[in-house]
């Protein structure tokens, strides 16, 4: 493997240009060295560029080259990010463009995982903390499949209502060292082809054809979720569609669209496309799993067709949620402008704000079937202890208030003016 490191100092003040990316309106402005500039091709390997000196074009964020640091700022990021070299660097750039493409383009949705295409179509490997992702992915390059991505796959949805993932053209990163278990094909595969590293990360540049260019579309046919552990044996499963939902709504880092329509476009994706998890090891005999199971597609692609924007407070006129500072005290219900899914027995609900999605447990979706009506804390215990009396008081007034915070903190309550006096009512809920 051909590798470069990056440690030298750098003192000289250098003259900033505009690397500008196909496809995005927004440039990045640079001031730095040229082995800043010669790490970005390896990198950016079928994503087009350009390094422009005289530019008038916008720019999202920086990158200045200063006392041997490279430290990137935007205002859309919290603090300004400083590396020393310009691997890191550039991984951080990664992460900012697929911000930019989200900004620049709010109908996109954006997951974070790898996408591979098997004969026609996109097998999608959700994000998993050291699941093997990465390694995977360069695993299947080598064998001949052409990789979309192995970070983060923007979704579109076309006027026919196929929704599409789509490519992002740059090279794959493996974390060092590699580990043996990506197999003699993939390390020859390496050995062969342009790399670029440092002491954390090596990306490995495609050859010709044998990756994506930037941009390029395939309609999405499966999720899997990776479950890599020594002396496991290649295994396909299929998973239930409210755990595969899970996975994708923690996955999922479009912020820009409507919390409502993202998580109708996920419980999509979660019921219309097979769900398996990948137990493995070894790279290669996955690899081979995958190409036999998906070598052909039977069912028909599915068709989403995008709700009417759901909670939109502007448009649509829903006065702006309170954040309540004692939820002990007054009557309470569900909110308005809430989208509800439910999937094999699991609920999932949009904030009042429309920009975020949350999982009820079992004891949160009993509380969220209470306040349907109007309901005050004590009256919330008193229904759950009659229908499960073996509970103590303490604990379940205490897992009421938390819920009734977590409520309102994320605008899903809404406090009565008024108390309503109600008679004697059966009770709301029933155990099973």
């Amino acid at each position: 493997m051909v590798g470069n490191r990056f440690n030298e100092k750098h003192l000289m003040t250098h003259a900033q240009k505009t690397l500008v990316f196909s496809g995005l309106r927004a440039g990045l402005a640079v001031s730095a060295d040229q082995i800043f500039y010669d790490a970005l091709s390896p990198i950016f390997s079928h994503w087009p560029f350009t390094v422009e000196s005289d530019s008038s074009q916008e720019t999202f964020a920086a990158l200045e080259l200063k006392d041997g640091r490279y430290t990137l700022s935007s205002p859309f990021m919290d603090k300004p990010l400083s590396y020393g070299d310009p691997v890191n660097a550039i991984c951080a750039i990664v992460a900012e463009l697929a911000w930019l493409r989200l900004r620049e383009d709010p109908s996109l949705l954006c997951l974070h995982g790898a996408g591979a295409e098997v004969a026609g179509r996109l097998v999608v490997f959700p994000a998993t903390r050291r699941a093997g992702k990465s390694t995977l992915s360069v695993a299947l390059a080598a064998a001949g499949i052409r990789m979309f991505t192995d970070d983060f796959l923007p979704l579109s949805i076309a006027d026919n209502g196929i929704i599409s993932g789509i490519s992002n053209g740059i090279s794959p990163r493996l974390r060092l060292p590699i580990p043996e278990q990506i197999g003699p094909v993939a390390k020859q595969y390496i050995s062969d082809r342009q790399t670029i590293a440092n002491r954390q990360y090596a990306y490995v540049a495609p050859a010709g054809a044998e990756s994506v260019r930037f941009n390029e579309r395939a309609p999405l046919g499966a999720i899997v979720f990776l479950d890599r552990k020594d002396g496991n044996t290649p295994e396909l499963n299929r998973i239930g569609k409210a755990e595969a939902l899970k996975v994708l709504i923690k996955q999922n880092f479009s912020r820009a669209g409507n919390a409502g329509d993202i998580l109708s476009m996920l419980e999509f994706l979660a019921h219309n496309l097979p769900a398996y998890t990948l137990s493995y090891d070894d790279a290669e005999p996955a690899v081979d799993l995958i190409k036999s199971r998906f070598s052909s597609w039977e069912a028909p692609l599915a068709t989403y067709q995008p709700e009417a924007v759901l909670c939109n407070e502007v448009e649509d006129g829903l006065k702006p949620y309170t954040q309540y500072d004692d939820i002990t005290v007054g009557q309470f219900e569900q909110a308005e402008g809430i989208k509800v899914v439910s999937s094999d027995g699991k609920q999932f609900l949009t904030g009042r704000n429309g920009q975020s999605i949350h999982y009820l447990n079992e004891g949160a979706a009993m509380i969220w079937q209470i306040l349907s009506e109007p309901t005050d804390l004590n009256e919330a215990v008193e229904i759950l202890l009659a229908a499960f009396p073996e509970l103590e008081h303490s604990q379940v007034k205490n897992d009421v208030l938390r819920c009734f915070k977590d409520f309102a903190v994320n605008g899903l309550l809404h406090k009565l003016e008024t108390t309503i006096v109600a008679g004697p009512q059966p009770a709301r809920l029933h155990a099973n």
